[in-house]
């Protein structure tokens, strides 16, 4: 008889502190400042999209067209940019090229730009790739020298970096997104002022 009283008192004790726990957590969740700015889109497949508390310049690193053009991440200042690093043998970045396509399709134009630079060993391999996979809305553009990668601190691929008009890095997501899902279309006209 005893034995069983102290276990019902020890089952009431949990039973209390649990609900002690529950009212604890939803006060503290409730505390929490809602998700304004940028932050609000990082949802769904954006829940990985960090934005930048001080917003970097770009680094001055050198990356190529397909036709041999050399362009800089500051040549890209003027408008919103959605910059995507990525290589044709990395799985995640060629499940997500399709979207990123049908996002330039679907909001490129004088204020807003879809940029992909491959890191493959070559130009041509991106380009290979844009054609054989019918990528027809933004041009290969490529890193030989992986200074775009090592320059920003990319920690794996793809990574993809939102720059504002002004040039400055807001925000960035490491690994695939749906870049053409309704969060980013949002997200793209927040930033362009649609």
């Amino acid at each position: 008889m005893t034995s069983s009283f102290f276990s019902l008192g020890n089952a009431i004790r949990a039973t209390i502190l649990f609900g002690l726990f529950i009212i604890l957590f939803v006060l503290v969740q409730s505390c929490q400042a809602p998700k304004t700015g940028l932050d609000r889109f990082a949802v769904g497949s954006l829940k990985k999209l960090t934005v930048r508390e001080s917003p970097p310049l770009p680094p001055k690193t050198v990356f190529t067209a397909a036709d041999g053009r050399e362009l800089t991440l500051e040549s890209l200042r003027g408008k919103t940019v959605v910059l995507n690093v990525w290589a044709t043998w990395c799985p995640p970045c060629i499940k997500e090229m399709p979207s990123l396509d049908n996002l330039q399709a679907q909001r490129g134009g004088d204020d807003f730009e879809v940029i992909t630079i491959s890191i493959d060993r070559t130009k041509y391999e991106p380009a290979k790739f844009f054609t054989d996979n019918e990528i027809n809305n933004f041009a290969p553009y490529h890193d030989g020298s992986y200074g775009i990668p090592g320059n920003l601190r990319l920690q794996g691929y793809p990574t993809t970096l939102i720059y504002g008009p002004a040039g400055n890095e807001i925000a960035y997501l490491e690994g695939e997104a749906e870049w053409d899902s309704a969060e980013a279309l949002a997200l793209v006209d927040y930033l362009t002022g649609k």
